[in-house]
């Protein structure tokens, strides 16, 4: 598999497939043509790490909420995650969306932190804190992790 992402090109070959055997070069010769074009290039830092951790106290204290720890770091398929622990992850690739779509990804995991689905009640209280939220969430759906 071969897949453009916002730091490249990510290419996965089967262990049993030596990654400079001929058939692995031709394969990603291939792709990278399929690719051209699509490969975006890494856009400027809109948001600093330090913006994203005051916007979480911010959000925090207007929701009335206090998550345990906060913690940014790379991650491959999720923008943020909030486990039962009161944990919130945040990707650090927020730091290369604009703004109001950080403000989302961290409004909806301080969300988790009272309803840990995204059933109705989830909704309800996305819809009060952020009222536009599902038109930010098409948005950044547009976007590479």
């Amino acid at each position: 598999m071969m897949r453009a992402t916002r730091n490249g090109v990510e290419v996965y070959v089967p262990l049993w497939l030596k990654k400079d055997s001929r058939q692995v070069q031709q394969f990603i010769a291939e792709g990278m043509k399929k690719l051209e074009g699509k490969i975006p290039e890494t856009p400027p830092e809109q948001t600093t790490a330090d913006e994203i951790r005051r916007l979480v106290d911010e959000w925090a204290l207007k929701m009335g909420l206090q998550p345990r720890r906060v913690t940014l770091r790379t991650m491959q398929r999720k923008w943020g995650s909030c486990s039962s622990r009161e944990n919130i992850t945040l990707n650090t690739a927020l730091t290369w969306v604009p703004r109001p779509l950080a403000e989302y990804v961290i409004v909806h995991e301080l969300v988790h932190l009272r309803v840990l689905n995204h059933g109705p009640e989830f909704k309800k209280l996305m819809s009060h804190y952020l009222p536009g939220w599902k038109e930010l969430e098409r948005e950044l759906n547009t976007y590479l992790i």
